[in-house]
């Protein structure tokens, strides 16, 4: 069968308020846990690495805006390492899925201790199996809920700071590090959660409408609710005497302790919600890094086959069960914070790292040394949570093993799909004269009634025909180019095409935002007509 390799439709309809909200409900939330890891870790010296941390975090975030620069149509990990080395590219990307994995059941378990409510682990579990069913009708993260739950989640927090700062800045009790070098160290790997999500905004370059602009302005937004609300709570969490326990709901503790009981129940719907968000955002996240690998052949190709309604059906299960299992193994709070730092750490190292030794990138020098100091630190912090947390390696070792296991099974076995799509502009067929007008009609699947009308409607006005047919895939992001092959479809609209002696082109194409498609084609096409079908969605 030919194949053939074209672009795919990528509309670009995020704006920087959107972006914010996305990047929000994921990095954002590590205000929820960091705050009671860190008590837990180090006490009323906590304050100290917390921030170091946060520092990093700075760091980290001026440097993903210069990736999300250099990167407009995607600076994912595996995106922006691929074109060095596909085994690195490959090694982030699994990396990252394994953050993906952690983050789900993180996030989910931890929404559960903040509600309060008894078994919280068969809880989450309840919730990311209807989590996985949901997205099983293609819905995606809107921007509009997002950014609903980013502003309740904000204006609490801001309530809460400004209740509580008096106390925070007048009487908070902080003492100085004690334990040495190393422990201290080993302190600050445990917190090193907070650049997690970091990773996502460079994912969402492809669909802004202004990459630079909107990635820098979302960055440095989200960075600064992170930095003021960890900075301002630590001090209110270390102004409270005698302080024991809450490592997985401190933030709910704070506001009932400052605002009241009642509040503590504001705060556990805010930050349940933004937490439950994260993870619905890293469902969807784990399921487009397993078909982008497929699509580029470095997963097996079944993984590219989709349901009805556009979603990659075998990722989908993946995204689902492995947080499940995850959480049936274990729900402590500080485990999973140990095999959550080794997958974001890595990715995260691999993006920057292999950015700031790419001499074909037009980086400043002080760009190249921060970023350079940023990947040693992070190297030093991955090295040290494989030493010290066995179970995290153990974790990142079986996923890698698990995937590059996969990996070879797609290299030996290039399956080909029996529908691969992407833009394939077919020549028109038949000229009866100089069309008048033109006309566009949408078509999903075999609607024989839908072409009959537009053709029917076209011959009576004189109009050439154009033909778009769009296959939804329900993922984030999509491909540049994927791989194309004739379908059957398409050979049946030529054959009605031609019998009915109409001008025509047909033009198919994949796409994760259908309306935009059809609106952005309508436009280049200069059509004066749209016809579309019915549909039950």
């Amino acid at each position: 069968m030919d194949t053939t390799t074209h672009a795919t439709s990528r509309p670009r309809v995020l704006g920087w308020i959107r972006s914010a909200a996305l990047l929000d409900g994921d990095w954002g939330t590590s205000i929820a846990y960091v705050l009671g890891i860190s008590f837990t870790l180090a006490g009323y010296s906590s304050f100290w690495h917390l921030s170091w941390m946060l520092a990093l975090t700075a760091l980290v975030a001026l440097n993903y805006i210069t990736i999300c620069r250099l990167h407009p149509n995607g600076g994912g990990v595996y995106s922006s390492v691929a074109h060095r080395s596909k085994n690195f590219a490959v090694v982030g990307a699994l990396l990252l899925a394994a953050d993906y994995v952690i983050t789900i059941s993180l996030s989910v378990l931890d929404a559960f201790h903040y509600f309060n409510l008894p078994h919280p682990a068969l809880g989450a579990i309840a919730v990311i199996l209807l989590l996985g069913g949901f997205n099983w009708i293609g819905p995606k993260h809107s921007g509009g809920l997002a950014f609903g739950i980013s502003v309740l989640t904000l204006v609490t927090l801001v309530v809460l700071i400004l209740v509580s700062a008096p106390t925070a800045l007048t009487t908070t009790h902080v003492t100085p590090p004690s334990g040495g070098v190393l422990k201290n160290w080993g302190i600050f790997v445990g917190l090193i959660l907070s650049i997690s999500g970091i990773e996502a905004i460079s994912n969402m370059t492809g669909l802004m409408k202004d990459p630079v602009r909107d990635s820098r302005r979302a960055i440095l937004s989200v960075l600064a609710k992170v930095v003021i609300a960890t900075t301002f709570l630590g001090l209110a969490m270390h102004a409270v005497p005698n302080l024991t326990h809450h490592t997985e709901d401190m933030v709910r503790f704070l506001g009932e302790h400052y605002v009241g009981q009642w509040f503590g129940w504001v705060v556990a719907v805010a930050l349940g919600l933004l937490l439950i968000s994260a993870g619905n955002t890293a469902i969807n996240g784990l399921i487009s890094v397993q078909f982008l690998m497929a699509v580029d052949g470095e997963l097996p190709a079944p993984l590219r086959r989709l349901n009805r309604f556009g979603v990659p059906i075998i990722p989908l299960i993946i995204a689902t069960v492995a947080p499940v299992l995850v959480l049936a193994i274990t729900h402590d709070i500080m485990i999973l914070a140990q095999l959550y730092a080794i997958g974001v750490v890595g990715a995260v190292l691999i993006n920057i790292g292999s950015t700031a030794t790419d001499a074909s990138l037009k980086l400043s020098r002080a760009s190249r040394l921060w970023m350079a100091l940023s990947a040693v630190i992070l190297l030093f912090v991955e090295i040290s949570i494989a030493i010290e947390k066995p179970r995290a390696a153990l974790f990142a070792l079986v996923v890698l093993v698990t995937g590059w296991g996969a990996r070879a099974i797609a290299h030996r076995k290039k399956e080909e799909l029996p529908f691969k799509e992407g833009i394939l502009a077919r020549p028109r067929r038949k000229v009866l004269g100089e069309p008048s007008t033109s006309f566009l009609v949408a078509l999903r699947g075999k609607s024989e009634h839908v072409l009959r009308f537009a053709i029917d409607e076209a011959k009576a006005r004189n109009a050439m025909l154009y033909v778009l047919r769009v296959k939804e895939i329900a993922v984030d992001t999509l491909p540049e180019t994927m791989l194309t092959v004739a379908s059957v479809i398409d050979d049946w609209i030529e054959d009605v095409c031609e019998e009915a002696g109409v001008d025509y082109q047909i033009v198919t194409l994949a796409s994760n935002e259908v309306g935009y498609t059809i609106a952005e084609h309508a436009a280049l096409f200069g059509v004066q007509r749209i016809i579309l079908g019915t549909s039950r969605r």
